[in-house]
């Protein structure tokens, strides 16, 4: 039996943070024994189910606590576990977990990237610390994986990740996702959304999604579809400022924030639209999993042309015309003649292949 530790950083709800979900899942547990490292106390919404899969979770001070009593700490661990592989899923933070894994005699080391550069300014301090656990990646790691070739560049460096890395696509379970018309009816029947042209959108509550972006909208969008109403799926951060826009602009009763929600692949049934106008991306799932529901995505330009799959997509840039998100918005429609599903499954994003993609690279085998 191979020992695998999942370095997750947090097992919330989220788009890397399923992919590391995943891998607990759906393995086989006479030849893997999953164990997951959390930074902080936070139970995440993931950690139940993994538990009763008898996976092993620890919790552990973030490396930004004390880098030296993480470093210290996670050998202490690796070396009580006989680790046969470490999968970092924690971005450049992963140069302190290699490293320490390949002095244990870690034989399998993998660095997963599951994001692209942030904008704006980095102080010297934090652009100092990248460069150096980008060497430690590269020299330290057996195996470089990125969701996307962007999000490979990014962490590993292109020539580098050109060279030796591996594009392992955010698979997501495609059956679950098919368009239900039934979950459709319930649910708008459930939340009074009757004849309202549902506007979607899953994500964090973070600057990074811009759903203010899509409050600012909502009144044009209401002046040319009255029927317009705004689902934001998601918690975070940015939701004080979210729930303050929406009274500023008197949109009390054309927006719902439920918040975090189990049951996405419904939601998504009982949209019309989803919006995604997000300032950078990885690869995010919510989009393929729209795709797969048969929704029309209208799409920041700033997504990763990745995750464009089918003729669903709409990209247009921020910076264009409010004109030109509203038509796009107002004019989208479904189109239940087509089985999206069928075509991103021969893409390749069906979980199940994905993860035994992963765990043939845990025996040792290349993909």
């Amino acid at each position: 039996m191979k020992t695998v530790l999942v370095v997750a950083g947090k097992l919330t709800i989220g788009g890397a943070e399923r992919v590391c979900r995943n891998i607990g899942y759906y393995a086989d547990s006479s030849r893997f024994q999953i164990n997951y490292l959390v930074f902080g106390n936070e139970i995440g919404a993931y950690e139940t189910e993994l538990l009763k899969k008898d996976c092993r979770i620890f919790h552990v001070a973030p490396p930004s606590a004390g880098y030296r009593a993480f470093y210290c700490g996670l050998k202490e661990l690796i070396r009580a576990n006989h680790y046969d592989v470490v999968h970092c899923h924690t971005m450049f933070n992963s140069g302190l977990v290699l490293r320490a894994a390949k002095q244990c005699g870690v034989p399998i080391r993998i660095a997963h990237s599951h994001s692209i550069r942030t904008p704006g300014r980095r102080s010297l301090k934090v652009t100092a610390y990248e460069h150096l656990m980008r060497r430690w990646i590269l020299h330290d790691a057996t195996h470089y994986i990125g969701c996307g070739k962007a999000a490979g560049a990014w962490l590993f460096g292109r020539e580098a990740f050109e060279q030796k890395g591996i594009v392992l696509l955010n698979g997501i379970e495609l059956d679950c996702f098919r368009f239900d018309p039934a979950k459709r009816c319930a649910l708008r029947t459930q939340h009074g959304w009757q004849g309202k042209f549902l506007i979607g959108h899953v994500g964090h509550l973070a600057s990074v999604k811009n759903q203010i972006f899509l409050l600012r909208l909502m009144p044009e969008l209401i002046k040319m579809r009255s029927n317009a109403h705004l689902l934001l799926l998601g918690d975070g951060v940015d939701r004080p400022m979210l729930e303050t826009a929406v009274r500023e602009l008197g949109l009390q009763n054309a927006v719902t924030m439920p918040g975090n929600v189990t049951n996405v692949n419904e939601y998504l049934s009982a949209m019309d639209v989803f919006a995604f106008p997000s300032l950078y991306e990885g690869m995010p799932l919510s989009v393929v999993e729209s795709q797969a529901n048969g929704l029309p995505c209208v799409l920041s330009d700033r997504v990763p042309k990745d995750v464009h799959l089918t003729d669903l997509i709409t990209a247009l840039p921020l910076e264009a015309p409010r004109a030109d998100w509203i038509q796009a918005i107002c004019s989208a429609a479904r189109n239940p003649e087509k089985a999206y599903d069928k075509a991103l499954r021969a893409g390749g994003f069906d979980t199940r292949s994905v993860m035994e993609k992963i765990y043939a690279i845990y025996n040792g085998k290349t993909v």
